[in-house]
C-alpha cells in the first residue's frame, strides 16, 4: 500500500537486545520517509540507550508495563491521533494496547522461528509500509557530554578489554562461571597490552568483587555506570567480551569488535552477526542450539553447552582475528 502516515508509534518491550534491533527499522522508515514523526514506547532502562536518537521524536517509558499503566497510556497515545500503530511485540498486552489506542492502521510483527528479530521486523513492517530498504544494524547515539563523564571515569590510558559476566541471570543456558571469567581476564592482561574492565549491573557489583585485587590491570566496574553511559565505554573498548545478552548487543550496535559466548542459544538466529563480530560454542555437544533455558542432559546451574567454553577458546579467536596487541 501507499505509505501516507504522516505520525506512528512503535511499540517494543521486554528483552533490551530485541529492543536494540528495532533500531534498524526505525532507520529504515526515516531513510524513506524522513519527513515522517516517529515516537516510541518501551521501559525505562532502554528508553534511556534512546534518549539521544534524531530519528525519534517522543519517548514514552513504563517501569512495568501492567493493565493500570495500558490504560493510562492508551489515553495519552489516543489523543495523539497516530495514523499507525508498530507492535514489535505481538503480546497480549500491547495487543490491548493498540485496541486501546484505536489507530487506523495497526501493523504486528509476525515471529518467526530461525529468523532474526532485526528481519523479522523489517519483513513485518515492509509488508505494510512502501519503499523501504532493509538496515542491518542501526548504531546507538552516545553524545559527546556522555562519551567525555565516561572518559573522565576511566583510569588508564591504554587500550582495554570489557567483559560483560552478567551475573544476574537467572537461567543456565546464560551462566557461566566465574572462575573461567577470571582466567580469562589473567590470561588477557597477561598476554596482551591491554587493561580489563568487569561491568554489571549496581546489582552485581558485589558479585563481580571476586575480580578486585587479582592484578591491578583488571577493574571491576559493576554499577558504574547507567546504559547510555555503558555503550560510551563500551564504545571506547578495544574488545568487548560476554554471554549472549543486552551489552554484547549494544557493543555491537557501536561498532566494537565483540566476541559472544552462545550455549543453547544460536548466534545466527539471534541476528549476533557482522563485521567484526564472533560468537563462540561448544565445540562437542550435537544438541545445541537447542533453545532451551535448562538442559534436558544434566540439571544443574551452569548448561554444559556454556560450560564446555575455554577461556582458551576465547584467547585463540582474539589471535586468529588479531582483535588486540600482543605484549613486545
Amino acid at each position: 500500500m501507499s505509505c501516507d502516515f504522516k505520525k506512528i508509534l512503535i511499540i517494543k518491550y521486554g528483552a533490551t537486545a530485541e529492543i536494540i534491533a528495532s533500531l534498524a527499522t526505525v532507520q529504515s522508515i526515516k531513510n524513506s520517509y524522513p519527513n515522517m514523526q516517529i515516537d516510541y514506547f518501551t521501559e525505562e532502562i532502554p528508553a534511556k540507550l534512546f534518549s539521544c536518537e534524531k530519528n525519534i521524536s517522543e519517548i514514552f517509558s513504563t517501569k512495568n508495563l501492567s493493565f493500570g499503566e495500558i490504560l493510562k497510556y492508551s489515553k495519552i497515545f489516543k489523543e495523539k491521533k497516530y495514523d499507525a500503530v508498530i507492535d514489535l511485540n505481538g503480546s497480549v498486552k500491547s495487543y490491548f494496547l493498540t485496541l486501546l489506542i484505536g489507530a487506523n492502521q495497526v501493523i504486528t510483527a509476525e515471529t518467526e522461528q530461525n529468523i532474526p528479530p532485526v528481519k523479522n521486523f523489517y519483513k513485518s513492517v515492509s509488508e505494510k509500509i512502501d519503499g523501504l530498504e532493509f538496515v542491518e544494524n542501526a548504531e546507538i547515539t552516545v553524545p559527546s557530554r556522555i562519551s567525555d563523564i565516561v572518559s573522565a571515569a576511566i583510569p588508564t590510558e591504554k587500550d582495554f578489554v570489557v567483559i560483560s559476566t552478567q551475573t544476574a541471570k537467572a537461567t543456565e543456558g546464560k551462566k557461566y562461571r566465574l572462575n573461567k571469567f577470571k582466567d580469562l581476564a589473567e590470561k588477557i592482561v597477561e598476554k596482551y597490552d591491554v587493561e580489563v574492565f568487569f561491568i554489571g549491573t549496581a546489582r552485581e557489583r558485589s558479585a563481580l568483587s571476586v575480580f578486585e585485587n587479582i592484578n591491578p590491570k583488571i577493574h571491576n566496574f559493576g554499577g558504574r555506570f547507567d546504559i547510555l553511559e555503558c555503550a560510551a565505554f563500551l564504545k571506547k573498548a578495544k574488545c568487548v567480551i560476554g554471554i549472549n545478552s543486552a551489552p554484547i548487543y549494544i557493543a555491537k550496535s557501536v561498532g566494537v569488535p565483540t566476541i559472544g559466548l552462545f550455549g543453547a542459544t544460536s548466534s545466527q538466529n539471534k541476528g549476533f552477526v557482522g563485521e567484526k563480530i564472533y560468537s563462540v560454542s561448544s565445540k562437542y555437544l550435537s544438541c545445541i542450539p537447542c533453545g532451551k533455558s535448562r538442559c534436558r542432559l544434566r540439571n544443574e546451574e551452569y548448561s554444559p553447552c556454556l560450560d564446555d567454553i575455554l577461556p582458551e577458546d576465547i584467547t585463540n579467536l582474539i589471535d586468529e582475528c588479531g582483535l588486540l596487541p600482543l605484549k613486545s
